[in-house]
């Protein structure tokens, strides 16, 4: 290494890691940008408190969606937003809802390639419509390309990013999924008018992330290593797929039932008789670690759910995993019905 390379760097990031997301998002991506427009953070959580701290005041109203990403919705409240809850339904966020809701929001965070929690892409009338609303409100939005490299039926959906021609879309990605967690690297495409006030708040924070990880990425993105590294994941995250749809109906058929899975790192399964949060709990004690659907909702929750996480589980412990899963929704059933009736007190 030189001395330069170990001095303190550009605020927004290596040059050569920002150069090779640039031209990775053209080709993976369906977008256009340059290198200028991208800042490489710590993590796509360390992004979305960026983009805040630039785009919001204490009191703006911004769209989330319901059920949503619970680490936006930390970074929007720690901005001071007032958030505005908007259901999601197999299109992805209701624009139209929204725009009834809250039509001066400031900001709309969405996750329009693999929504979280629920997996559902967001319509192409959908995208036009939001990209419609921010220009006509002068608002942002927030593309959180949630999981999108990890298509399985068919090639991954073009970003919202690449529909923007009036430059109101701010892109975030990370490679913590698509490498591994300890990976604390990710980025953020902002629009050319932005670059200074984005920069400005670099310098003011935590001027840029270790370099020496950045390097490295770099290289590892440049010399075609992370395409085929997706290329391979993709295969064997299809088959632990496969294997946990595989699984669930043979364990659980009639007691929970997996939604369609087109794209990510994680199942929704619905419930039936049963909550999800007791589930949970007995899931717990049985070595198994799911979430239930609930948490999600800021607002009414209308699911009862549970997700499921398969990238890091072989097929094996996957099959003995459901069968633990089969006898945790029994015993939250059983313990259910044990459960002594209601009783209502007060004045007639």
């Amino acid at each position: 290494m030189t001395v330069r390379q170990l001095d303190y760097a550009d605020s927004a990031g290596w040059g050569d890691l920002r150069k090779a997301i640039a031209e990775h998002v053209q080709t993976a991506r369906g977008t256009t940008c340059v290198a200028d427009q991208v800042f490489v953070v710590a993590g796509a959580q360390r992004g979305l408190q960026m983009i805040c701290s630039v785009l919001l005041d204490p009191g703006d109203r911004v769209w989330l969606e319901e059920p949503g990403y619970p680490g936006a919705r930390s970074a929007l409240a720690q901005a001071g937003a007032r958030i505005v809850p908007v259901r999601v339904d197999g299109q992805g966020l209701d624009v139209a809802a929204a725009t009834r809701q809250a039509p001066d929001a400031r900001l709309a965070y969405v996750t329009p390639s693999n929504q979280f929690p629920l997996g559902v892409p967001m319509s192409l009338m959908r995208r036009l419509a939001l990209l419609k609303w921010a220009t006509r409100a002068g608002a942002w939005i927030v593309e959180d390309d949630y999981d999108s490299e990890f298509r399985y039926a068919t090639r991954p959906l073009q970003c919202l990013h690449g529909l923007d021609a009036d430059g109101r879309v701010i892109y975030v990605g990370t490679f913590a999924k698509s490498i591994f967690p300890a990976m604390r690297l990710g980025f953020v495409i902002v629009p050319v008018d932005l670059v200074p006030h984005v920069r400005a708040i670099r310098r003011a924070g935590d001027l840029h992330p270790p370099m020496l990880e950045q390097m490295a990425l770099a290289d590892f993105i440049h010399e075609g290593h992370y395409a085929t590294h997706l290329r391979r994941m993709r295969s064997i995250y299809r088959e632990r797929l496969e294997a946990l749809e595989a699984a669930a109906a043979e364990f659980c058929a009639g007691a929970l039932r997996l939604r369609p899975i087109h794209t990510g790192l994680h199942a929704v399964a619905d419930l039936d008789g049963v909550d999800d949060e007791c589930v949970c709990e007995e899931a717990r004690e049985r070595g198994i670690e799911t979430a239930p659907l609930r948490t999600y909702y800021v607002g009414r929750r209308t699911a009862n759910g549970l997700l499921l996480g398969f990238a890091s589980t072989p097929p094996d412990s996957l099959r003995r995993g459901m069968e633990r899963l089969a006898a945790a929704i029994d015993a939250a059933r059983r313990s259910r019905r044990a459960q002594p009736p209601r009783t209502v007190s007060g004045r007639l």
